[in-house]
């Protein structure tokens, strides 16, 4: 996370970097962003700017697409990795405007064509200034409550990695379902937060060592709701919320909190029931022991068209042959998961 006196920093001023292996380009920008009080540093190539970044937070980047030193995909990569609040613009000439475009699959937030008339940038960028310091705002705060819910599954050690677990299922699930880079994306932030709305609900049914009874198991069904009240404010989290609400939802139409039926249930939500019940299957909880994980794929399996998505299943098996896990055994308990 970035430092508070960088944070503070970056407050009072905007830092911008370009990065651009013309100089004549590099000028331009630099003339037009320092004429509007805006701090320009100038980089003309990738290993200037890797530099560059390390020592300090920008809160836009413009960097070239057809940079000589590194590629696209790394590039965007590395500014996220070191400057996570920026604003990623790539820049293109016109015979390049396919690969900028291209550039925000990986991860950039605009692009803009070469070469840019000075009033429309200075405009443009004056916007951009105001989006990127609303998205930092809220990256921010997303990632306080990304804190609060690992800090939720630590409380019990029952559920020490719990959310960290079933992101990684459900991103393999996504993965191997060819899934986008953003929805994946989304699916990763919302498995960390899938169960935040458990901070409502109070220890003694949380750890009770023992079977709910209804109305403690009532009070249980309520933290999808809970979880989305937590995070409407942060508006970074608009497309993650449907997912974490409906996470406990059944293909049948048996689930909560809104008893929704196959695909009127969010994709996402589904792989993440997948996860979620794999996972909770095969750790151990206060009132029983983790099952093998051959017994918890046979459930899986048992429950495909009932509680779970055919298809989210058959993809996470695949997964889980590449891990080893491919052989069956039988099973006949109820539900596997709550």
């Amino acid at each position: 996370m970035v430092r508070l006196s960088e944070e503070i920093r970056m407050k009072d001023s905007t830092y911008i970097l370009v990065v651009d292996d013309e100089q004549g380009v590099l000028d331009s920008f630099s003339e037009v962003f320092s004429n509007e009080g805006y701090q320009v540093t100038k980089a003309k190539n990738w290993s200037e700017a890797r530099r560059h970044i390390k020592t300090q937070q920008y809160n836009i980047i413009i960097a070239d697409v057809k940079l000589p030193d590194v590629g696209c995909q790394e590039m965007i990569d590395d500014i996220k990795e070191e400057n996570k609040y920026a604003y990623i613009i790539t820049s293109a000439g016109f015979t390049d405007i396919d690969t900028a475009m291209k550039s925000l699959q990986h991860g950039a937030h605009d692009y803009m064509s070469k070469p840019f008339d000075p009033s429309d940038i200075v405009t443009t960028m004056r916007k951009i200034v105001d989006k990127q310091r609303l998205q930092a705002d809220n990256l921010q705060l997303f990632d306080t409550i990304k804190v609060l819910a690992l800090a939720l599954d630590a409380r019990d050690h029952y559920t020490h990695g719990h959310s960290r677990q079933v992101t990684e299922y459900a991103v393999d699930i996504a993965r191997e379902m060819g899934l986008s880079f953003k929805e994946i994306d989304i699916i990763r932030d919302a498995g960390i937060l899938h169960d935040i709305g458990k901070i409502g609900i109070t220890d003694a049914i949380l750890l009770k060592p023992g079977r709910l009874t209804e109305e403690e198991y009532a009070e249980i069904k309520k933290h999808p709701v809970i979880g989305k009240k937590i995070l409407e404010p942060v508006n970074c989290l608009a497309d993650k919320i449907p997912l974490i609400y409906h996470h406990h939802e059944r293909i049948d139409g048996q689930g909560y909190p809104e008893g929704l039926k196959g695909d009127d249930i969010p994709l996402g939500a589904r792989i993440l029931s997948v996860a979620d019940a794999y996972q909770a299957m095969t750790s151990d909880r206060p009132y029983r022991k983790a099952l093998p994980a051959l017994i918890a794929i046979e459930e899986l399996k048992r429950f495909k068209g009932r509680q779970f998505d055919p298809n989210i299943v058959d993809a996470f098996l695949r997964v889980l042959k590449r891990m080893g896990m491919d052989k069956t055994a039988d099973n006949s308990s109820e539900s596997p998961a709550a």
